[in-house]
């Protein structure tokens, strides 16, 4: 889609407490790994993965954690939103081998949701590993579960499967497993402990690392990387598990919509 176009909200579904997803009518041809740039009227213009099912249309999740998205929750099925893309690079599935494992936490089920469809629908055999604060939170489980993958819950509160961290459930299951490849998204400390987990394994991974991003296709460089400049809306965000040896700032540090570096907060 080389131009804006505004679409109107088809159906609007809630997830949870603090998300919901909201269903358009049109056939967007976005990959699993990529984003859209969403324009919310009169607040700001976010990036969002795509997810996509059977038939026409496509979907995105939103968590009302700011301004803008927390508008977005107020809106009513019919009202329009904007949108450009699809942006960024994809996951790609092994060329070799039919078992894979997902990792996500929180949000990051949203673009594994449309990668864990496309790999049923070639006969992968997928294993997830994801987590949440709660039951309630586990986003997508009875989908994923309603298409085949072999789901491994973890949750803080215990309400459901393990208690403690999807890294833990995934690091003792890929002593008994073998996985052909790896794709991780969440947050960054978790992406970082499953990377560090598939470096010491020799296991191939690709991981979705977010950063700020502006303008989505490669022009305010907000999203750049050190030391390499990558372009997280281009180069990214969708990076493999050898590339990512390159980026130092990874697990140490981001930068805000200011520019500043901020470490993160487990980093001494």
């Amino acid at each position: 889609m080389d131009k804006p176009l505004a679409l109107p909200i088809q159906k609007i579904i809630t997830e949870s407490e603090r998300v919901k997803t909201y269903v358009f009518d049109y056939d967007f041809p976005g990959e699993p790994g990529q984003f859209v740039m969403c324009w919310i009227p009169g607040f700001d213009e976010k990036p969002f993965g795509i997810i996509k099912k059977e038939g026409k249309g496509f979907r995105i999740s939103v968590a009302a954690v700011g301004d803008s998205t927390k508008a977005m929750h107020m809106m009513e099925e019919g009202d329009l939103l904007g949108f450009r893309g699809p942006y960024g690079s994809v996951f790609v599935l092994p060329e070799k081998g039919k078992q894979i494992a997902m990792v996500a936490g929180g949000y990051g089920m949203v673009p594994l949701s449309y990668l864990a469809q496309e790999a049923r629908k070639k006969e992968y055999k997928v294993h997830l590993f994801i987590g949440a604060r709660n039951k309630q939170e586990l986003l997508f489980k009875e989908w994923m579960e309603e298409i085949g993958v072999l789901v491994h819950a973890s949750t803080d509160d215990g309400s459901e499967g393990y208690k403690g961290f999807n890294t833990d459930l995934f690091k003792s299951n890929a002593e008994k497993e073998s996985y052909d490849k790896v794709y991780t998204v969440g947050p960054e400390i978790m992406e970082l402990k499953i990377a560090q987990i598939c470096w010491e394994k020799n296991i191939p991974f690709e991981v979705s690392l977010e950063r700020y991003m502006k303008c989505g296709f490669g022009i305010c460089g907000q999203c750049s990387v050190d030391p390499t400049g990558w372009r997280m809306c281009v180069e990214g965000p969708v990076i493999d598990g050898e590339k990512l040896k390159k980026i130092e700032e990874f697990g140490k540090y981001h930068r805000t919509a200011s520019g500043k570096v901020e470490k993160y907060p487990w980093v001494k």
